[in-house]
């Protein structure tokens, strides 16, 4: 399996692992893992993310995909929905 290049390619993978899991219960332990570290990513981003918002700031995070490039209005009342 090769590394994801953005969200959909690792929402895709992560799908492929479910199916293996179905098809082959053994695969379970390899699947957990894989999703773990999808979570770590996506915190990683998420933390990207939280960081951008408190500076007002739209992130620059090519994983998610291409971005307006206009400042976040109200960012920091965003943080505290």
């Amino acid at each position: 399996m090769a590394q994801p290049k953005d969200i959909k390619e690792l929402r895709q993978q992560l799908l492929e692992a479910f199916d293996q899991v179905r098809q082959d219960p053994r695969r379970a332990i390899q699947a957990k893992e894989t999703a773990n570290l999808a979570g770590k990513v996506l915190g990683t981003i998420k933390v990207e993310l939280e960081y951008a918002m408190m500076r007002g700031e739209e992130p620059d995070i090519p994983f998610l995909g291409k971005t307006s490039g206009k400042p976040l209005k109200n960012a920091i009342k965003l943080l505290d929905a």
